[in-house]
């Protein structure tokens, strides 16, 4: 048979030695899952905090001087197998002999069959990010602070990106809980319905880099900010990533009292297509800025489940005919939505840090970015795609030069006589 591979983080190694040398038994009980049929076990000192998968098998850790010798190692190997035999039903045991810290082998006992595995030690998190290098290196992210609220289809997606940049943590936010159907979209799967958005998000999180720092927080913040401000203030940027006008305009508050650059992305009705503001307090436009009354009647949210529908709905108003209101776009259709906000986010926490996006800052200098996927509703004078990029069309993104309203009621630093009507979103 095919030598199985056994993976085992790094700084778990000296953890397992220690814990050995130090236990009153010479035997040191181990947590470890097997992988398609017994060709992969991945091993752990402890429970592991990722999001574990695979068949949880028994294993241990003894020390055995001379395991230069196979032939000793292999026999040293069946005694522990038996000495650990409980009568489990568990035909199966990974064993591993340790000579010190840096010499160790592992062996597998297979219905009374001992086979010596492939060892592959995983590294720290410098190697895990580095591709990356050149572009971002690991260091330049790694002390970001970023906090994501709202862990829908976009939102998530836009977490696991920013994970796989390197930022080193995360404030997630939601209230949220995983149900049937979010799964066509979401980037969570059906082994995770009822729970959390924020916990299972924390978990694909730490399983793409089990370093970082990630802090979950079951809140609404159209209710319950204050909950969580004190978090969100050390973030160095805010996503929101959020499906509905309240609780973007809470954020774009929360973002102006305390200056810190938050980032809006949004899909319109069945996800036909998007725009992304970026709001740099007192620099440029924020979310009231832009969304005016008029515009946001003029580009409606996307409405994506049940729980959405029935809250903008009046009482009196069925749940038939709220469940017929409920239209959801592809997810492939709100990925370029998420790429963009990914994109001006890794800019931001990059900025003044050496790193191969700066030519990025001369592209994107506009705030407020406009995405279509099809030629429907507000869309639908768009030119046919083609060849030609004079005039907007569908599949492009389009910068807008959108200036900050010196009359916003929100942002401007004006007499609240000189407020007008005519901007404040209702």
């Amino acid at each position: 048979m095919e030598l199985p591979l056994i993976y085992i983080f790094n700084d778990e190694i000296s953890e397992i030695f220690n814990k050995l040398k130090n236990s009153k038994s010479d035997c040191l009980n181990l947590f470890s899952y097997c992988l398609d049929e017994g060709e992969v076990y991945h091993i752990y000192s402890d429970l592991p905090k990722i999001h574990f998968s695979g068949t949880p098998k028994r294993a241990v850790a003894r020390i055995f001087d001379d395991i230069s010798d196979k032939e000793k190692c292999i026999k040293f190997a069946k005694k522990t197998y038996r000495d650990t035999d409980i009568n489990d039903h568990d035909d199966s045991r990974i064993i591993i002999l340790f000579a010190n810290e840096q010499a160790f082998r592992v062996f597998i006992v297979i219905e009374a069959e001992i086979f010596e595995g492939i060892i592959k030690i995983v590294p720290g998190i410098s190697e895990i990010y580095s591709r990356s290098k050149g572009l971002l290196e690991t260091s330049i992210l790694n002390a970001s602070n970023v906090g994501l609220i709202g862990l829908g289809s976009g939102g998530s997606s836009v977490a696991i990106e920013l994970a796989k940049a390197g930022v080193g943590k995360f404030i997630l936010v939601d209230f949220d809980r995983l149900e049937l159907s979010n799964i066509s979209r979401h980037i969570c799967g059906i082994n995770d319905l009822g729970r959390f958005k924020t916990k299972a998000i924390k978990d694909l999180l730490l399983a793409k880099n089990p370093y970082i720092e990630v802090e979950t927080y079951e809140v609404d913040i159209n209710t319950d900010l204050s909950k969580v401000s004190k978090e969100l203030k050390q973030c160095n940027l805010i996503i929101g990533a959020t499906d509905n006008n309240r609780s973007r305009f809470n954020i774009n508050q929360f973002a102006l009292d305390h200056s810190i650059t938050t980032i809006f992305g949004r899909a319109i009705t069945r996800a036909v297509g998007g725009d992304v503001l970026r709001v740099r307090p007192r620099l440029g436009p924020c979310l009231a800025c832009v969304f005016t009354k008029e515009f946001a009647n003029s580009f409606p949210d996307e409405v994506s489940h049940f729980k959405q529908a029935r809250n903008e709905m009046p009482d009196y108003v069925s749940d038939d005919r709220v469940e017929a209101t409920i239209q959801v776009g592809l997810s492939s259709d709100i990925q370029p939505i998420s790429n963009m906000i990914v994109k001006l986010a890794l800019l931001e926490l990059s900025k003044n840090k050496e790193s191969g996006l700066t030519s990025l800052e001369k592209d994107l200098i506009a705030d407020f970015y406009i995405w279509a996927n099809r030629r429907e509703l507000a869309y639908s004078n768009y030119q046919i795609m083609e060849y030609g990029s004079q005039k907007p069309s569908i599949l492009r993104w389009y910068g807008a030069k959108i200036e900050r309203n010196p009359y916003c009621p929100v942002c401007a630093e004006i007499e609240e006589s000189d407020l007008s009507d005519d901007n404040i979103f209702k």
